[in-house]
């Protein structure tokens, strides 16, 4: 992708807001829609790198919202493995990772994709994703704060310009709205998901929930958990809470475990995902996953998935899914 030096994301902001959205048309317009929506909408969208989440995809022009405790994981999965996923799918990926610098996401993302149990990627392996990189992802280069003009400028140049599939935003705190500012983040959902739609992405935003009033991290959040405005929940398209299971990891640093402690250890998963809202799908429930060495999240524990970043799907042809999960899952 192809990116002109000091792009200036106000001039792509024009076209956003409430007014752009007021467009009538004849009901025959959206005919072509209608036959794509008969072969049954929840079955399309790009799919998680894990085989066995068959109920949950990631459809252009909705916008989804990723929630979980500081410390859950939110960012390694969804800008991480995620994002690495996408890629392989021939997907281009816009990142603005606010809380972490470029070569720091990138690293990450290096390092899941090799699924080393030990040592680091080779030189070799390492120019190999950076080819991948290169051509599928880009990054907003800003940390901290960065007012909501600027956010809503990137995402409509990378939607517009760089007709980018997936945009991704960690997090919502970072982009100019008070602690309290309710009716902030309601505006800037509302926009997301405009653009979402009249670019034809889909946008994922990373937000937190509320601390537990009377338990400690071993408490699984739900959607009335979700901290901020309820317009958060109420107007994205999917909700995915990130839960990250404290109790089992400290298990795993003890070794021998007693009786108790071992029945805990086999029936119970170091990192859920729970799919609390899907608009346009039916299945709602939780992943169980298991955090590997490599950093990467994978379906059997023990055991890194073989990401093949040489060999990328080229989006002219014809994929199945089968296809493609032989290609993201081991």
């Amino acid at each position: 992708m192809n990116i002109p030096h000091n792009v200036d994301f106000r001039d792509y902001i024009s076209i956003i807001g409430e007014a752009e959205a007021q467009e009538i048309h004849h009901a025959g317009f959206w005919r072509e829609q209608i036959h794509e929506r008969s072969k049954n909408l929840e079955l399309s969208g790009d799919l998680l790198p894990w085989a066995k989440v068959t109920g949950f995809k990631l459809r252009p022009t909705e916008i989804s919202l990723w929630c979980g405790m500081s410390g859950h994981r939110k960012s390694m999965i969804l800008t991480g493995q995620i994002a690495l996923a996408l890629m392989c799918q021939g997907k281009k990926i816009a990142i603005a990772s606010l809380e972490m610098k470029p070569e720091e996401t990138l690293w990450r993302m290096c390092q899941q994709a090799a699924g080393l149990t030990a040592g680091q990627p080779s030189q070799e392996f390492i120019n190999t994703f950076m080819d991948l990189a290169d051509e599928y992802l880009v990054i907003y280069d800003q940390l901290d704060s960065v007012k909501t003009e600027k956010i809503l400028g990137f995402v409509n140049y990378c939607g517009q310009v760089l007709k980018c599939d997936h945009i991704m935003i960690d997090s919502l705190a970072k982009c100019g709205i008070g602690v309290e500012n309710r009716e902030g983040e309601a505006d800037i959902i509302n926009r997301l998901a405009w653009s979402a739609k009249h670019l034809n992405t889909h946008i994922h935003l990373v937000s937190h929930v509320r601390k537990p009033q009377s338990a400690g991290e071993e408490y699984i959040p739900t959607k009335f958990d979700v901290k901020g405005s309820s317009a958060l929940v109420d107007l994205v398209d999917n909700l995915v809470i990130c839960w990250a299971n404290k109790k089992r990891e400290s298990l795993k640093e003890l070794g021998q475990l007693d009786e108790k402690e071992q029945e805990y250890f086999d029936k119970t998963f170091d990192q859920l995902l729970i799919i609390a809202k899907q608009r346009h799908g039916r299945w709602e429930g939780k992943v169980g996953l298991y955090h590997h060495q490599s950093l990467q999240f994978v379906s059997k524990e023990g055991r890194s998935m073989d990401y093949k970043i040489d060999q990328v799907f080229d989006n002219e042809e014809e994929n199945t899914e089968e296809k493609i999960i032989q290609q993201i899952e081991f």
